[in-house]
């Protein structure tokens, strides 16, 4: 039984430690996935008029 709770809270602290790491680095999704010069991919939408091929 004391290994079992020394276990969960060694993961607790892994995981919380892990977390507060990773943020400090930006190494955090926000900051992977996110980018200034990101493409909107919703701009070139049928909406715009020069990129109709009905005519």
């Amino acid at each position: 039984m004391k290994a079992m709770i020394l276990g969960f809270a060694a993961i607790a602290v892994i995981s919380v430690g892990a977390w507060y790491g990773l943020n400090v680095w930006g190494f955090s999704a926000a900051d992977t996935t996110s980018s200034p010069s990101a493409v909107r991919v919703g701009d070139a939408g049928p909406s715009n008029p020069t990129l109709r091929l009905s005519d």
